[in-house]
């Protein structure tokens, strides 16, 4: 297979869920479709955890992962969590907000490969130099946890590309569709992790109040929270507009860009078919421009 993250991981599409939900229905949706679901496993005991993949399990045969921020998982809880991710075989592991060398080197000699989700050019240089197997890179436009850091995707994707050549490398954030997808692919990424459109699916059986806000969201309706790790989030005065109530609900800026609740399949195929389409007429048009002599 000629795409490295999908290689990487044993899944067919190059697309990552994100952490957006702890349960396994959703997860097993996005693998079974194609894609490399995930689970959240910062909050819930270890037991609970193993609970939950063994659920997985039964409703899929595919690859999975599991997302844990370092910094918002319970110190005294982490290692234990590690250790069930060799017990439980997890095939792939995904960190984020934290130090990447404290738990690669573990998961990767007890057979897990491991990405790390990080927000800056610096920041992937030490996820290298753990020995991560993949970077997802996260820029100011996405949902997750980025810190004090606000780089554009325009600017991330090619930075990390063309000093990390040689690791697999997926854009996380600001992708609802496939000209997203052809768009962080022409800027050097080879996949995409995806949260706010995958919690806009009908698996995903988000909240009501969530569903309104992403339906409802424009480009400025988002802002970036306060605290140590600042998640993008629904401005409350937005908030207040839709829901009669001021609330601050993660959510992507991509936000903007989602227009209906679909199914997990309906939106894989979109991403896949609907980037290539892109692509095409993205490289017609520079072929065009390129024949015409000066």
């Amino acid at each position: 297979m000629s795409n490295r993250v999908a290689a990487l991981f044993g899944i067919q599409y190059p697309v990552v869920m994100g952490a957006i939900s702890s349960v396994p229905e959703l997860a097993a949706a996005i693998s079974n479709a194609g894609g490399l679901g995930c689970m959240a496993g910062a909050a819930a005991p270890a037991e609970e955890l193993r609970a939950r993949i063994q659920r997985f399990r039964e409703l899929s045969d595919k690859p999975f992962a599991i997302n844990f921020p370092i910094v918002l998982t319970p110190e005294k809880q982490l290692g234990e969590k590690m250790q069930l991710m060799l017990e439980e075989r997890v095939p792939v592991v995904i960190t984020s907000a934290g130090n990447p060398k404290l738990w690669t080197t573990f998961l990767k000699e007890g057979g897990c490969r491991v990405a790390h989700v990080l927000p800056t050019l610096y920041h992937a240089q030490k996820a290298v130099e753990a020995g991560v197997d993949a970077i997802i890179a996260e820029p100011a436009e996405s949902g997750g946890y980025r810190g004090e850091h606000e780089v554009s995707m325009m600017v991330l994707i090619p930075a990390i590309r063309r000093a990390f050549p040689g690791v697999p490398l997926l854009a996380a954030g600001a992708v609802a569709d496939g000209a997203g997808l052809a768009a962080v692919m022409a800027l050097g990424a080879e996949g995409v992790q995806l949260g706010t459109r995958f919690l806009a699916t009908v698996e995903a059986n988000a909240p009501e109040h969530v569903r309104k806000l992403i339906l409802a969201a424009t480009d400025t309706s988002t802002m970036s929270a306060e605290g140590r790790v600042k998640p993008r989030v629904s401005k409350p005065e937005f908030a207040m507009e839709v829901l009669g109530e001021k609330r601050q609900t993660q959510m992507g800026q991509v936000s903007a860009l989602i227009t209906d609740i679909k199914p997990v399949e309906e939106v894989m195929r979109e991403l896949i078919e609907g980037g290539f389409a892109a692509a095409r007429r993205v490289a017609d048009s520079l072929g065009e421009l390129a024949a015409t002599p000066v």
